[in-house]
């Protein structure tokens, strides 16, 4: 497994033992992320989460041509009403859905922008290990509403776009060379900075999960990146690295959320030697995906103060 295989398997692996997905789901996403059926056991049984060969082989087989309930923490569900989307119908937002031509295919995403002809600062929002969805288009927006000129990049444009199958888009974020999502992140940075009406001095990056781990290597990748807010990303992939980056890092994270958090030391201390300002938010009581307003896991308290602070941060640095 590579860093972001390990990183999903064990992200529904926790779901399964939580009882927030179903073994016939937990199979099929392990065998989408692994490519293969003894691959994804083989993934399974390396986090803890092994069982009867022959009656998960079997299982797993069958789940591939069944359909997939989302998982809960980060599933759908009604948007909370709070601060977080609140005055979306005060400023006027310019959105939509683009294309161009990145590194292997077209790259597709959502942009926002307030709608007027000032300047603004941009910002790349990366989604979660489930695709962009409208959840990402909606925090897209309420950055638009705040000033910020926003992209939310679609990491599975490689695979023709995020489709509702969220297992489908499960599988070909873990399956894809990390190498090959970084070189779009790069061509998103790019296209980002080519737009009328942006502000010239760098961009900033925010993601959540699966996004939250590539708003590290963006940040490391790219010296036009001069903000990034990640929020729940593990850092395992970029972690020798963060020493270089050019960003003022500022990282979100629950603390009950241990299995990523538990990396918030070694992140301080290569965040120091970069010799750029950052900060480490641990927020009490909060799980993982305590941002999305979606899903089981939200935490108002946390996400209302950690959207204050993200805000506060792209102002400084950008």
């Amino acid at each position: 497994m590579n860093t972001y295989q390990r990183y999903l398997i064990e992200e529904f692996a926790d779901d399964y033992h939580e009882r927030t997905m179903s073994r016939r789901d937990l199979l099929k996403r392990a065998v989408l992320i692994m490519g293969s059926v003894p691959a994804g056991l083989s993934a399974l049984a390396a986090v803890g989460c092994g069982g009867d060969d022959d009656d998960d082989t079997e299982e797993a087989t069958q789940a591939l041509g069944s359909p997939t309930t989302p998982a809960t923490p980060e599933g759908s569900a009604t948007p909370s009403a709070s601060p977080t989307n609140a005055g979306a119908g005060v400023v006027t937002v310019e959105e939509g859905d683009f294309s161009f031509q990145g590194p292997a295919s077209d790259l597709f995403g959502y942009l926002a922008r307030p709608g007027n002809d000032a300047v603004h600062p941009r910002i790349l929002v990366i989604h979660e290990n489930r695709g962009l969805n409208e959840h990402t288009k909606d925090i897209a927006r309420r950055y638009a509403t705040e000033g910020f000129i926003a992209l939310a990049v679609d990491l599975c444009s490689r695979n023709g776009g995020s489709t509702t199958d969220t297992a489908r888009n499960t599988g070909f974020l873990g399956s894809a060379d990390p190498d090959d999502l970084v070189a779009d992140m790069l061509a998103y940075v790019d296209h980002l900075q080519g737009l009328e009406g942006v502000q010239a001095d760098g961009i900033g990056v925010t993601g959540f999960c699966f996004g939250g781990g590539y708003t590290f290597e963006t940040a490391v990748a790219s010296p036009e990146v001069k903000a990034a807010v990640p929020y729940y990303g593990t850092a395992r992939n970029v972690l020798s690295e963060l020493a270089t980056t050019q960003a003022a890092i500022l990282v979100m994270y629950g603390a009950n959320d241990s299995r990523i958090t538990s990396e918030a030391e070694q992140v301080r201390a290569e965040l120091e030697k970069s010799g750029r300002p950052f900060g480490i938010e641990i927020y009490p009581g909060a799980n993982h995906a305590f941002f999305n307003d979606t899903g089981s896991n939200y935490n108002q308290a946390a996400a209302e103060d950690a959207w204050t602070k993200t805000l506060a941060w792209f102002r400084d640095h950008l």
